[in-house]
């Protein structure tokens, strides 16, 4: 009889394990089906990893990212919700869905997640660029600035932050500041051509006309069709 039990535990055990590796066996195949674009594969990926393990918490959040990428943007809040659920903590998802709201307009919800998700890590860049972009969008600039400020201290690289601040330094009348940080994004970045443009779009609107034009013209050169329009509507 101990025999029979002993025999019974050791297969459940191994059940187990295998369940578990299964289930994050198709979470690595999802991964690599995700970093393909095969979304439809991803998906499926993960779905089999949840029916292993239901409470996967990362396969519902990769599901949740996956789903924006395809602008599935209410599925993706229906699975960030979930993961989060599972891991209340869980700063990825926080940070992931705090986007996704953004996305969908809800303002005042995706600051909500992003202050979450700087309270759990203080040290990130990404959550304090992502909560400027969103107090941008309620015409908060100067918070915005603010939150670009300590995304810039904590990576002093993020060309994406320093455009960003440039933009609403314009917009806030700043205008040397802005140049500063425009200028910035060419150094650390050359084919940034969106900061060319911006460049010289502020530098056109404050009477340095020859410059700008040949910022365009650099821009345009590098493929931006923005920057070739306005070349031939500003500079010849």
């Amino acid at each position: 009889m101990k025999k029979i039990i002993a025999m019974w535990v050791l297969i459940l055990i191994v059940e187990f394990s295998y369940c578990q590796n299964s289930a994050i066996e198709f979470y690595k195949s999802a991964l690599l089906n995700d970093s393909q674009k095969d979304y439809t594969a991803a998906l499926h990926d993960l779905d089999n990893a949840i029916a292993q393990n239901p409470d996967y918490d990362s396969a519902y959040c990769l599901q949740g990212f996956i789903n924006y990428k395809m602008g599935e943007f209410k599925d993706a809040i229906k699975l960030l919700d979930k993961a989060i659920k599972l891991k209340p903590n869980y700063f990825d998802a926080l940070n992931g869905r705090g986007i996704v709201k953004a996305q969908l307009k809800d303002y005042i919800g995706a600051i909500k997640d992003f202050n979450k998700a700087i309270e759990l890590n203080p040290t990130k860049p990404k959550p304090y660029y992502n909560r400027a972009l969103a107090k941008a969008h309620l015409d908060d600039y100067e918070a915005a600035i603010k939150d670009l400020d300590k995304s810039i201290s904590l990576d002093n690289n993020y060309s994406n932050a320093f455009y960003s601040r440039a933009f609403w330094k314009d917009l806030s009348g700043d205008y040397a500041g802005a140049v500063a940080d425009y200028k910035k994004v060419i150094e650390l970045d050359p084919a940034y051509r969106e900061a060319y443009v911006g460049l010289a779009t502020t530098m056109y609107q404050h009477g340095d006309k020859t410059p700008a034009c040949e910022l365009l013209k650099t821009a345009a050169e590098k493929g931006s069709i923005m920057a070739d329009e306005l070349v031939n509507k500003l500079c010849n």
